[in-house]
């Protein structure tokens, strides 16, 4: 079996760095040499700078981050947020002119509606006068039909000469025209 030889490097540092990288091994759960090789891997792979204890770079990039989501904010609103505004700004404003509209409609009809109850008042009064005149006039007609029912009695009873037909045709055409009026 061929035994993989590595080349040990090694690096000096205080006693007090020797502590801390000590407990944060322990915390870990790792050896040092495995946390310096990670710490090594990670800041190579981030490309962070260990100097930079603030991480302007990790700052950067998460205010790249919340810039992009406010501008993808705004873009929403200005697609769905604008147009939905307007036009619900837009339907109000018909709904006031058919309110307005309507109020308008309800004076006329409410106008109309006296009128129509004047007319009808005045319709009655027109119907009880000309049921006033029916009454008047079939009172009229009974009269003239009796007064000529009693003329032709006593014609009758004082012996006029004319023929009985000729009577008749007569009768009915006076009953006739005392109808027609």
């Amino acid at each position: 079996m061929e035994r993989k030889i590595e080349k040990n490097r090694s690096v000096k540092f205080s006693l007090q760095v020797d502590q801390k990288l000590d407990n944060l091994a322990r915390k870990l759960g790792r050896t040092k040499r495995m946390v310096v090789m990670q710490m090594i891997d990670y800041f190579y792979g981030t490309k962070k700078d260990p100097i930079d204890i603030n991480d302007h770079a990790l700052r950067n990039q998460l205010s790249q981050g919340i810039n992009r989501i406010l501008s993808f904010i705004k873009q929403q609103e200005k697609d769905l947020l604008l147009p939905s505004f307007n036009l619900s700004s837009e339907v109000l404003k018909l709904l006031q002119v058919q309110f307005s509209e309507s109020i308008h409609h309800n004076q006329a009809i409410h106008a109309l509606t006296i009128l129509v109850k004047d007319m009808n008042r005045t319709l009655d009064s027109l119907n009880r006068q000309l049921d006033s005149e029916k009454i008047k006039k079939s009172v009229l007609i009974t009269n003239a039909v009796q007064l000529v029912d009693s003329f032709l009695k006593e014609r009758d009873a004082l012996g006029w000469s004319l023929n009985s037909v000729k009577k008749n045709e007569l009768y009915k055409k006076l009953i006739a025209d005392i109808h027609k009026l």
